[in-house]
């Protein structure tokens, strides 16, 4: 996928550039293990368990062998979007920065750990318009007080040039925790939990950003969401994958 145009790469190099000024003012802390001078150190990179090929065509899940057929929980329950892409494994020192940025507003992270997720887009050629960021509840939203996913998805529009629309998907519903559930759980308790606008995605092919992704229910429902608002096709982003058996 080709990037934006000069003014889009300019917008881009700005918002790099004010986050590295501020920590000229605010020196930082690697976020994933504290060392002082980054917010991302080139030691804790290294350490990610980054998914490499050969993955399921769909769903993206590691695969033993390659396939041009999507993997056998695809084929049984095929999922509405038409790809998910994962960068590394949610653990180690990718699991302790993703903590920090989601629950002790350390958003600068968002800056650095949106890179690898540019760089693969950027491979994947995607063909987008528009990138969406998986919303929080009202309640969750409150509580925390910002949306993590808006750090990681921002900078990915700004570098592609294309729109950042974080308002045209809501989660309209507050559902319990998906920690400890089974899969089918999980899509039970997020079934019908967001709504899409259809003012913003129709005819529009959507990137769908999220920090983490485990069963894939969240990524599907909202798919479903955006495109029961017309939108043409669902591509989908997480910067990890938990690799878990959740059973069924």
């Amino acid at each position: 996928m080709p990037l934006g145009g000069h003014s889009n790469d300019r917008a881009y190099r700005m918002y790099r550039w004010i986050w590295q000024s501020l920590d000229w003012l605010y020196p930082p802390t690697c976020g994933g293990c504290g060392q002082p001078g980054t917010r991302w150190c080139p030691s804790c990179q290294g350490q990610a368990q980054v998914i490499h090929p050969p993955v399921c065509v769909v769903c993206g899940k590691p695969l033993q062998e390659p396939s041009p057929s999507p993997c056998g929980d695809c084929r049984t329950d095929l999922p509405p979007y038409r790809a998910l892409r994962s960068w590394a494994g949610f653990s180690g020192t990718l699991r302790e920065a993703l903590h920090r940025l989601k629950y002790r507003r350390d958003v600068a992270l968002g800056d650095v750990l949106s890179l690898p997720l540019i760089s693969m887009v950027c491979e994947l050629a995607w063909p987008i318009d528009l990138v969406v960021p998986v919303p929080l509840g009202k309640l969750r939203l409150r509580q925390r007080g910002y949306n993590q996913v808006h750090f990681l998805a921002r900078p990915i529009a700004l570098q592609l040039g294309k729109r950042f629309v974080p308002n045209a998907l809501l989660k309209i519903r507050d559902t319990a925790s998906q920690v400890g559930l089974t899969k089918r759980e999980r899509k039970k308790n997020i079934a019908e939990a967001f709504a899409a606008s259809a003012k913003h995605v129709q005819n529009q092919s959507v990137l769908l950003v999220d920090d983490v992704t485990t069963s894939g229910a969240t990524m599907e429902a909202c798919t479903r969401a955006l495109i029961q608002a017309g939108s043409k096709e669902v591509y989908c982003l997480t910067l990890a994958r938990s690799i878990i058996d959740l059973s069924v």
